[in-house]
């Protein structure tokens, strides 16, 4: 593999890892975006299915291990295709490959859900034995975005699970997860590392200086890997904007319309996700405040 499991998540992979024969049928992988819950995953399915074995490693790492499935939606699976590298996952371009033999063929828009077609494909792949492997997996990616008819296809192998297999549900909305999908899986909670560890890493990942890193995992609530992605996004330079644009609404130095395109510019999910992050630390800072009386 091109890389291991990330040095926060050491604890998590060695009780994952030491008696698999006896782990659940179904993990469901939480947590916040940049935690890494990919990148344990598809180390995971490393792990089980090629245990050592040459011959099953040279074929998962060529996209053909007969025994690896990938469910995601399609439109990410399109949107992957166009990046050069995701900060999220092992390689994109393997997990794509996965995930491209369950995708029906049709002639519409790229489907920003898993749908239960995708889900009806994988039922009859995984109730024989495991091709070559003593086990097999099942990686479901953004599990949250199943719609209905999706989960309670997919409810139906939870319940009654082929011998053998392991689900990976990994998901970083859990509320927007079905709860019966949840109530039939060991939830494995992803936690931000310590400030002092997660910054050491991103320090080491990039050319930064400690102020810069300081500010990375600062924006992203010291998940690293969503600290690198934003570093490597010029994010901060674009917070920087939101912000002076915020502040010109407020003071009545900026035209509604600029703001728009500054915002636009930006894009509209960014802009919301760094507005909701400004709006909960003037919340703490205002709570802050109230404890001590000021």
């Amino acid at each position: 593999m091109t890389r291991s499991v990330h040095p926060w998540n050491q604890t998590l992979w060695q009780q994952l890892t030491q008696d698999p024969e006896r782990s659940a049928h179904a993990l469901l992988l939480v947590g916040g975006r940049g935690l890494g819950k990919r990148v344990l995953a598809e180390c995971l399915a490393d792990y089980i299915l090629c245990d050592g074995n040459l011959n099953h490693q040279q074929l998962f790492t060529a996209g053909s291990h007969p025994d690896f499935y990938v469910l995601r939606p399609e439109a990410l699976v399109e949107e992957h295709k166009l990046l050069d590298k995701d900060l999220y996952e092992l390689s994109p371009e393997l997990t794509n490959t996965y995930a491209a033999r369950l995708i029906p063929r049709h002639t519409g828009k790229p489907k920003q859900a898993l749908s239960i077609d995708q889900i009806r494909m994988l039922t009859p792949l995984i109730t024989t034995h495991p091709h070559i492997s003593k086990h097999r997996v099942v990686l479901i990616d953004h599990a949250d975005k199943m719609n209905a008819s999706a989960s309670n296809a997919l409810l139906k192998n939870l319940e009654e699970p082929p011998a053998n297999t392991l689900f990976l549900l990994i998901s970083d909305r859990t509320d927007k997860l079905a709860p019966t999908i949840r109530s039939r899986c060991s939830l494995v909670t992803f936690c931000a590392p310590e400030l002092a560890s997660g910054a050491a890493w991103l320090e080491s990942q990039a050319q930064l200086s400690k102020e810069d890193v300081a500010a990375y995992m600062a924006i992203a609530n010291n998940h690293p890997l969503q600290a690198l992605y934003y570093y490597k996004n010029s994010v901060r330079e674009v917070t920087q904007t939101l912000l002076k644009s915020v502040n010109g609404l407020w003071n009545h130095s900026v035209h509604v319309s600029q703001a728009a395109k500054d915002w636009q510019d930006i894009g509209a999910e960014a802009a919301l996700d760094m507005l909701q992050k400004l709006s909960a630390d003037l919340l703490k800072a205002k709570a802050s405040d109230s404890e001590l009386g000021l």
